[in-house]
């Protein structure tokens, strides 16, 4: 099950962290942000070397590469496996799941895949919102409830 997924903007600032459940203590809180921000620094390595990878090859496999913006596990923890997701405008998406409930060690690569996808294109649509600024969080109670949806059904 999801319990936490994030939107991060090119400067490593946060433009969305959400979760599930009736839990909104400032511990809950803080866990959600340590576990977004721990996975960035493993989302940059794995960007970098991507990078290294794709400057030796020929065009026709670094195009087939960037198409690929799923970056998969990043890092697993005893009660959390850590998903990523660069868009080509290197937003990263972070999507957190629970390994230790039962449907949570059971998930399969594709539905995550499947799960980020989606989240990238609910933040193409919120972000498509002519009242919104670029780099600012985003504060739509539409995302927001979408994201839940996602996070309740999918993954």
């Amino acid at each position: 099950m999801a319990v936490c997924v994030a939107v991060i903007g090119k400067d490593n600032s946060p433009l969305y962290i959400g979760g599930i459940g009736n839990d909104t203590s400032t511990d809950n809180e803080l866990s959600r942000q340590w576990l977004v921000h721990t996975a960035l620094d493993a989302l940059e390595e794995r960007l970098a070397s991507t990078n290294t990878n794709n400057s030796g090859a020929n065009a026709n496999a670094a195009r087939t590469d960037l198409r690929d913006l799923y970056l998969g596990l990043l890092y697993s923890t005893d009660t959390h496996k850590i998903y990523g997701y660069v868009t080509n405008t290197r937003i990263k998406l972070v999507l957190v799941t629970s390994s230790t409930s039962p449907s949570g060690s059971n998930i399969r690569d594709a539905e995550v895949r499947t799960a980020l996808r989606r989240l990238h294109a609910l933040y193409a649509d919120a972000i498509c919102n002519p009242f919104h600024l670029p780099g600012d969080q985003i504060t739509s109670q539409k995302f927001d409830k979408q994201v839940k949806n996602i996070m309740l059904n999918n993954v």
